[in-house]
């Protein structure tokens, strides 16, 4: 079986050194297109780690991290995907990104229908659309016989021999730190079966691909919340009081101990985010200036030791698995490894 080496990068990679990148090392890579849907969510280095790329003559597949929780999210996701990718050309699949517990907590119907939505709206706009995940997503979030065999597979599996499903890329390391030439800092590592690669050609179009985002039912409510406008500065550093995405009564992941700043405020909208990278959408009244005396830290580093297992770790330390995965947004709660450093707050 022919395979290719590959990486997936986002803005987490930070600025990639392009002019080092060598094809021996990378010979395909996935980049982050967006996640969610709102305004200001898509990938800080998308459109330039997409042109350094096509300037090696690498190609490109694309991903968009999921948080929709039903198939209307969805719908919105792959808009909104449609309409940050719009005008480039990849050779391999547009993948939607399937990992937050919330998601998985809807049940396996919901799951699989998300993930359905959001590729057939990708793969009707004349590109080719698949699914990332792991293999308990597989076996305990998802239909996998409706899925497998229709949509390409890129299966997240780490520290095995061999993916236990058959997949077009197989993400097999995460967080190797320094292993490719221009990136210095950690970077996960595919490998593409290239005899599984026929359905990456979209199938044409009977029209031109609408990529057009559709509006939205109903406009958000942006009038100022009771008790005044709230207004911050541009770069201002502030305090969330109630994780609610703007517009809607679904909340985002916050992480312990992470400064968010202000990116953008459009009258009660106000967009956060982390070192300049857009994470969400939230009401003014939901957030708090920061205050300027430093929190007590809380948190407690463990460090993993050989047999351990999230569960023991939950126990030990009077938590919650759930807890442990979210603060340490951990991709796969089956597998933890020795010597990785584990976050755990009172």
């Amino acid at each position: 079986m022919t395979t290719k080496k590959g990486i997936d990068v986002s803005y987490a990679q930070g600025n990639i050194d392009f002019s080092r990148i060598s094809k021996d090392q990378v010979q395909f890579a996935i980049v982050r297109s967006s996640f969610g849907w709102e305004a200001g969510q898509k990938d800080s280095e998308f459109d330039r780690n997409m042109k350094g790329f096509a300037s090696k003559g690498i190609p490109c597949g694309i991903y968009h991290y999921s948080y929709a929780e039903s198939s209307e999210d969805a719908l919105k996701e792959a808009e909104y995907c449609l309409s940050c990718i719009k005008g480039t050309d990849p050779q391999l699949p547009v993948f939607i990104d399937m990992e937050e517990q919330r998601i998985a907590d809807h049940g396996k119907r919901v799951c699989t229908d998300i993930a359905k939505t959001f590729c057939d709206r990708i793969r009707k706009a004349g590109f080719v659309s698949g699914i990332y995940t792991n293999p308990n997503w597989l076996r305990n979030y998802l239909y996998a016989d409706e899925l497998i065999g229709k949509y390409p597979l890129w299966l997240a599996q780490w520290d095995s021999s061999a993916p236990v499903y058959d997949c077009m890329i197989w993400q097999y390391t995460v967080g190797g730190r320094g292993c490719i030439d221009g990136i210095p800092g950690e970077c996960d590592l595919d490998i593409l079966y290239t005899d599984r690669t026929d359905d990456t050609k979209p199938e044409p179009s009977p029209s031109k691909p609408d990529t057009k985002p559709k509006p939205s039912p109903s406009k958000p409510d942006t009038k100022p919340s009771s008790g005044g406008e709230k207004k911050f500065s541009i770069g201002e550093q502030v305090r969330i009081t109630d994780p609610v995405i703007y517009g809607t009564d679904k909340k985002f992941t916050v992480y312990p101990g992470v400064k968010y700043t202000v990116i953008e405020q459009s009258g009660n909208r106000v967009v956060i985010g982390i070192n300049g990278q857009a994470t969400a959408a939230i009401d003014a009244k939901y957030l708090d200036k920061a205050s300027s005396k430093p929190a007590k830290d809380n948190r407690l580093v463990y460090t993993v030791q050989p047999g351990d297992t999230l569960s023991g770790i939950a126990a030990k330390y009077g938590t919650t698995v759930n807890k442990l995965v979210r603060d340490n947004n951990i991709k796969n709660p089956d597998l933890i490894y020795g010597g990785q450093k584990i976050i755990i707050t009172s």
